[in-house]
């Protein structure tokens, strides 16, 4: 007995494709390192760049940075900070540095589940650090 072509095909692909759905399906946890880096979205930092000029915003504490990215002139960037700072007894720091410009860091602060933390600036000095 013979299987046509277009069953023979149909057969082999689900012969490559089952065990990939398996592995994944029985994968393990993530790693530990990548686990310490999740972030918990209800603890949400926004910061708004009240300057002309573009910037790049850091979040740092006694033993870990973490580069938010760029933020434009005129902008505003909300992002969820990572678990691993959530109610640390270290305390943290926002820092914008623009090209050539002189850093803006931020007051030192903590941060605890629930809370939303804004931070503006618009030039030289700590800006405003808001705590909800």
């Amino acid at each position: 007995m013979s299987i046509s072509r277009g069953k023979r095909n149909l057969l082999t692909r689900f012969y490559l494709f089952f065990p990939i759905v398996v592995l994944t399906a029985c994968a393990s946890d993530v790693p530990a390192a990548q686990r310490s880096q999740r972030s918990v979205v209800d603890v949400i930092l926004t910061v708004r760049n009240e300057s002309r000029l573009a910037t790049q915003v850091t979040l740092t504490s006694e033993t870990a940075r973490v580069v938010l990215g760029d933020l434009a002139g005129g902008a505003a960037q909300s992002c969820s900070i990572p678990s691993a700072l959530v109610g640390s007894p270290s305390m943290l720091r926002l820092e914008a540095v623009s090209d050539g410009g002189t850093p803006v860091k931020s007051d030192s602060f903590q941060v605890r589940r629930g809370e939303q933390v804004v931070w503006s600036f618009a030039g030289p000095g700590h800006g405003n650090l808001v705590h909800r």
